[in-house]
């Protein structure tokens, strides 16, 4: 079962999802057995105390239904992992038990392909580099109390970063990152800590201490779950690829840069 906000300071579940159709949905894979969508920026990924249901998981239950419901919230109704809000891109979700709990294992052995794309602040080295720092998570203000957010410290958990730069401007890199280590917030991070804050991320662009005083403040965040892969529960590789969002492009855009991939 995925960790929920009592651990990881992810909004709690209140109720068995409810199925709404009316949230667009994006799907770029579907099997009998398992679906990926594209979630969209500014989603959340599943029901909570502030979106009973807008989220990417009461969309998903409006087009699967009773599939992903009889699995029930000890399999969290068939999500598999989870996207922050403002994250957009690639979740996967079973559609029957076996499904998920073959999956599932995958993303707990850390052994999930993910690559995501994200255009950071300042010119970026060409090539790639591998980021490996701790990070411990801790709490700091919010206008919302406090939020749960990731610190580099040396007593805190291991985490590794492949990053390739892919294209540059004056003022801004596109990468390409690959997370090894599930930590939160864990490319945000590592990308801050070396000088190259994700554009639009309002906690680690200002050093984890002043953020938004509301939600509806932030600017697009422009990072995009761009690829998954795994082995599906039959043995065969499944391989998905999420167009970026509009949100996501607009920022390419404004800051003259171009994805060719």
């Amino acid at each position: 079962m995925l960790p929920h906000a009592s651990s990881r300071g992810r909004v709690e579940r209140v109720t068995q999802p409810k199925p709404n159709a009316r949230i667009q949905l994006e799907i770029v894979y579907e099997d009998a057995r398992i679906a990926i969508a594209n979630k969209s920026p500014g989603l959340v990924s599943e029901p909570g105390k502030s979106h009973r249901a807008d989220s990417l998981l009461n969309a998903m239950i409006a087009r699967y239904g009773g599939k992903m419901l009889q699995l029930g919230e000890r399999r969290d109704y068939g999500l598999l992992h989870r996207l922050d809000r403002q994250t957009s891109g690639c979740v996967a979700c079973a559609l029957d038990p076996e499904a998920y709990d073959a999956v599932r294992a995958q993303f707990e052995a850390r052994s999930v392909d993910k690559r995501y794309l994200a255009v950071v602040k300042g010119r970026m080295r060409a090539g790639a580099q591998t980021i490996e720092l701790n990070l411990e998570e801790t709490r700091v203000p919010s206008s919302e109390g406090t939020r749960l957010v990731s610190v580099v410290s040396k007593s805190g958990k291991p985490a590794r970063t492949d990053v390739e730069v892919l294209a540059t401007c004056t003022s801004h890199t596109l990468v390409a990152c690959e997370p090894h280590s599930g930590r939160l917030h864990q490319i945000r991070v590592h990308l801050a800590h070396l000088g190259f804050p994700v554009d639009g991320d309002p906690i680690y662009a200002t050093g984890a201490r002043v953020l938004p005083p509301s939600k509806a403040e932030e600017r697009t965040l422009a990072l995009h779950a761009w690829k998954l892969g795994f082995n599906g529960p039959s043995g065969s590789r499944i391989d998905a690829i999420a167009p970026p969002s509009r949100k996501f492009n607009d920022v390419l855009y404004r800051v003259g840069l171009r994805l060719n991939a």
